[in-house]
């Protein structure tokens, strides 16, 4: 027979696991605050993502509004619907020739906006108050899921603790 070498099997380590710290995480709560918001102002999650498009934007035309509508699904009334619903108005009316037509976010819109990254941000906690919140009386099964996974959210952003899991 042949002299075969074997070789010493190594050991196997462990793994150690490392975690790593991470810069931002507050779209972890996306999903909640999402929910929220569509919730107490009555708007679509492609209305909602319209107007954080828009939020950044001082001063807009109809052209930018339809190429940013074009990555949603299709709907011909929207900005007419934004509009009657005061979330969109006319910052300069257009001329004929000259100028066109310019809009801008209600003051409406940009709370909104301002209080979507600030709950997103955790500067602000959601209401648990069930006068101010429609979430919190639990009326639909998935306002009951959404009412324990925002407890659990303020919880955490108002300890300290890092460690504490969702």
């Amino acid at each position: 027979m042949y002299n075969r070498y074997y070789l010493k099997k190594k050991p196997k380590k462990t793994p150690v696991y490392k975690p790593t710290e991470r810069e931002f995480d507050f779209l972890k709560n996306w999903r909640i605050v999402r929910y929220y918001i569509q919730k107490r102002y009555e708007l679509s999650l492609s209305e909602l993502e319209m107007l954080l498009f828009l939020y950044d934007e001082n001063v807009f035309d109809k052209e930018l509004f339809n190429k940013f509508a074009n990555s949603m699904s299709w709907d011909r009334g929207r900005f007419s619907d934004m509009v009657d619903r005061e979330l969109i108005v006319v910052w300069r009316k257009g001329k004929v020739a000259k100028h066109r037509q310019l809009y801008q976010l209600t003051q409406k819109a940009k709370l909104i906006c301002s209080h979507t990254y600030k709950k997103l941000l955790g500067i602000e906690t959601i209401s648990e108050d069930p006068y101010k919140n429609k979430i919190m009386k639990g009326e639909t099964y998935m306002d009951k899921v959404y009412r324990n996974l925002i407890k659990k959210m303020n919880y955490r952003t108002t300890t300290t603790d890092p460690h504490i899991e969702l």
